[in-house]
């Protein structure tokens, strides 16, 4: 899947995919100079590890990645896999909903 169909402009916003809102969060969550909400980054950890349970294999490299700042294709095709790796685009999305900034958390 090239760029252009994980990031599709419509109007006056975009369109993301699964796999890119994924890692719009992950690279917020995990970037020294913000401020992300509280809970952010464990809960991206969450997603990482239950694609870890689930066979990718690869989510201390994306972590290392993210750290660094690195947003390449590289860093967008792990994020794809971690996507396959929960069950797809619906679990992804369930699974970034399901954070609660007010709580820092889970919902």
């Amino acid at each position: 899947m090239s760029a252009r169909q994980h990031f599709a402009k419509k109007g006056d916003h975009y369109n993301l995919s699964a796999p890119a809102s994924f890692l719009m969060v992950a690279v917020y969550a995990y970037d020294p100079s913000e401020s992300a909400a509280p809970g952010l980054r464990e809960h991206v950890d969450v997603i990482l590890a239950r694609a870890t349970r689930a066979g990718f294999g690869q989510a201390d490299i994306l972590v290392t990645m993210l750290s660094n700042g690195e947003q390449s294709a590289r860093t967008m095709q792990l994020a794809c896999d971690v996507t396959y790796s929960v069950g797809g685009d619906g679990a992804m999305i369930a699974m970034i909903r399901d954070f609660d900034p007010k709580k820092g958390s889970t919902r």
